[in-house]
C-alpha cells in the first residue's frame, strides 16, 4: 500500500472524525455555551481523552508497530500474537491499576490537576462525578491502541481511523437527548464517552480476530520484545505526545481563570486540531512503516528521500491553514460557534487564543515529521528530551503571557513551545547519521513560506477592502465572506505555488510509491 494512499486512507477516516467533532462541539457550543458545566465537561474530557491522543495516536504505534511487524516478519504468525497477547495482558493489568486509583483517588485527582477551582463549590463536585464517569474511557484507549496498532501493521488502516467516529457519533446523540433524569446534559455526554469506549474496542477486537489473530490472556513468562515495548512505551509517549502533555498543563492554569476561559480554549484547540488531526495523525501513522522498512534495510537513501518528501508534503498543507486560522480568526470562530448560548461576546474571547493556536500549526507537523524519524531508528530518547525542552518552554511562557492575555497567552505558549521542539528536533537530526534535511528540501520550504506570505497579503487586502463589512453583519453574510476569501486566498497560493514549480515534489512522491510496488 503506497506512502499517499495510506495518508488518504488514514486522513479520509480522520476527516470524517474532525467534522463529527465539529459537529459535536456546535452542538455543545450552542447548548451549553461557555459557563460551568461546559467548563466542567471540557476539563473532566481532555483529562479522560489525554491518554488515547498520546498512546493511540503516537507512541504506541511507535513502540509496538516494530516489534510486531519485525515478530511477525521473522518469527511468524504464532510468535506475534505471542506477543501481542503478552501486551494485552500487563496492559490489562496496568489500566485496571489506573481505574482503581482513579476511583478511589479521583477527587484528589481533580484536586490537583483543577487546582484552580475551590473544592468545597458546586463545581468541583460536578468536575468529580463527571469525570469518574469519563474516566473508564483511559482504559478503552489502550487496548484500541492495541488493537488499533495490530491492523495498521496488517496495512488495515481504515477501521483504527473510522473507529474514532464512534465517540463523537455517542456525544451528539447525548446532546440531542438532553439532561434525562441528570443534573445537566454535561452528565450525558459524560456517560456516552463510557459507552464510546466500550464499543470503539469491541468493533476493533472483532476486526483482528477477523484478520486470524487470537487476542488473549497470556500469563506466561514475558519475553524481552513486551519488556522492550513497555520501556519504549513510557518514554515515546512524552517525546510523541508532548503537544497532548502541554495542553494539560495549559487546562491545569486555565482553571484558576474566570468562567468560559476553559471553554474557550477547549473549542478554539478543536479547531486547530483539524489540520492537525488530518495529517498530523495520518502522516505519522503512515510514514513510519516505509521509514522503518527502509530503515531496516540499510536503504539510506530511500529513508532520507522519504523524510524530506514527508516534511514538504506536511509544509504544503499546514502553512496555508496556519495562514487562514491566523488571520480570519473571529470570522471563523463565529462561523463555527456563534448561535445559541454562544453568542457575539464570546465568540471575540475566543477568536484571539484559535490565532495564537494556528502559529504553531507548521511547528507540530515538524515535530510529527521529525518524531516518526526517530521512532523508526529506534530512538526514543532524543523525542524525549525535545519533550521536555517543550514543557519547560511552555511553562516559562505561561508565567509570561497569562497574567496579560489570560487563555489567549496560554494559546501562544503551547505554540511557541512547538515551536521548541522542532528546532531542537532539527538540530539533534545529525546523531542518527542515516538522514538530514538536503539543502533543496530547504529551498522549497522556503518557497512554500513565501508564497504563505502573499496568501496573508491577500487576505488583508481583502479584509480591508470588502469583507470586513460582511463579517460584522452576521449569520449568512459572514460565512458567505468567509468562504469567499478563504477561497480567493487558496486559489492565490496555487496559482502562485503552480508557476514557481511548488508541487514537483509530488509526483516524486508517486514515482517512489510506484518504484514500491
Amino acid at each position: 500500500m503506497s506512502l499517499i494512499k495510506n495518508v488518504a486512507t488514514v486522513g479520509g477516516w480522520t476527516l470524517a472524525y474532525r467534522i463529527s467533532s465539529f459537529v459535536r462541539d456546535i452542538a455543545q457550543s450552542s447548548i451549553l455555551g461557555a459557563g460551568m458545566f461546559a467548563d466542567v465537561f471540557s476539563l473532566s474530557f481532555k483529562f479522560a481523552n489525554i491518554l488515547r491522543k498520546l498512546f493511540a495516536e503516537g507512541a504506541f504505534n511507535a513502540s509496538f508497530l516494530p516489534i510486531f511487524s519485525n515478530a511477525l516478519k521473522d518469527k511468524g504468525h504464532d510468535e506475534a500474537q505471542k506477543i501481542a497477547s503478552q501486551v494485552l495482558t500487563w496492559l490489562v493489568f496496568l489500566v485496571s491499576f489506573v481505574m482503581i486509583i482513579c476511583l478511589i483517588f479521583f477527587r484528589n485527582i481533580m484536586h490537583g490537576y483543577a487546582a484552580g477551582i475551590d473544592p468545597t463549590t458546586e463545581k468541583f463536585d460536578h468536575l468529580v462525578t463527571i469525570g469518574r464517569i469519563c474516566s473508564p474511557y483511559i482504559a478503552a484507549s489502550f487496548l484500541a491502541a492495541l488493537f488499533g496498532g495490530i491492523l495498521n501493521t496488517l496495512n488495515r488502516y481504515a477501521m483504527p481511523a473510522g473507529a474514532q467516529l464512534v465517540l463523537n457519533l455517542s456525544v451528539i446523540a447525548a446532546l440531542f437527548t438532553g439532561a434525562l433524569w441528570f443534573p445537566n446534559t454535561a452528565y450525558t455526554m459524560a456517560w456516552a464517552c463510557f459507552i464510546g469506549g466500550v464499543i470503539q474496542v469491541a468493533m476493533l477486537w472483532i476486526n483482528v480476530k477477523f484478520c486470524g489473530f487470537s487476542i488473549g490472556f497470556d500469563l506466561s513468562p514475558i519475553k524481552e520484545e513486551v519488556k522492550t515495548f513497555f520501556k519504549k512505551l513510557v518514554s515515546g509517549a512524552i517525546g510523541a505526545g508532548v503537544w497532548q502533555i502541554n495542553v494539560i498543563v495549559d487546562f491545569m492554569v486555565l482553571s484558576f481563570l474566570p468562567t468560559g476561559a476553559v471553554s474557550y480554549f477547549y473549542y478554539t484547540d478543536h479547531v486547530n486540531q483539524f489540520p492537525i488531526g488530518i495529517l498530523g495523525i495520518a502522516f505519522s501513522t503512515a510514514l513510519l512503516p516505509p521509514l522503518t522498512k527502509a530503515i531496516h534495510a540499510k536503504d539510506n537513501e530511500s529513508a532520507q528521500k522519504q523524510m524530506n518528501l514527508g516534511l514538504l508534503f506536511a509544509f504544503i498543507f499546514t502553512l496555508p491553514a496556519a495562514v487562514i486560522l491566523i488571520s480570519l480568526a473571529e470570522p471563523v470562530t463565529g462561523a463555527i460557534y456563534g448561535r445559541g448560548n454562544f453568542g457575539p461576546e464570546h465568540v471575540a474571547a475566543a477568536a484571539p487564543a484559535l490565532a495564537a493556536f494556528a502559529f504553531g500549526l507548521p511547528a507540530y507537523m515538524v515535530t510529527k515529521v521529525f518524531s516518526t524519524t526517530f521512532f523508526a531508528h529506534k530512538d526514543t530518547r532524543t523525542p524525549l528530551k525535545g519533550g521536555i525542552v517543550s514543557i519547560v518552554t511552555n511553562l516559562l511562557c505561561i508565567l509570561l503571557l497569562t497574567p496579560c492575555m489570560k487563555h489567549t497567552g496560554i494559546a501562544l505558549a503551547t505554540s511557541l513551545s512547538a515551536w521548541f521542539n522542532g528546532i531542537y528536533l532539527i538540530a539533534k537530526l545529525h546523531t542518527l547519521g542515516t538522514v538530514k534535511v538536503d539543502t533543496g528540501t530547504i529551498g522549497e520550504c522556503f518557497k512554500q513560506f513565501a508564497v504563505s506570505a502573499v496568501m496573508f497579503i491577500v487576505i488583508i487586502f481583502a479584509n480591508n477592502y470588502w469583507a470586513t463589512a460582511h463579517y460584522l453583519n452576521g449569520g449568512m453574510d459572514r460565512n458567505i465572506a468567509l468562504l469567499a476569501v478563504c477561497g480567493i486566498s487558496i486559489m492565490v497560493f496555487m496559482i502562485i505555488g503552480k508557476a514557481f514549480k511548488m508541487f514537483t515534489f509530488l509526483d516524486e512522491m508517486k514515482s517512489m510509491d510506484k518504484a514500491e510496488k
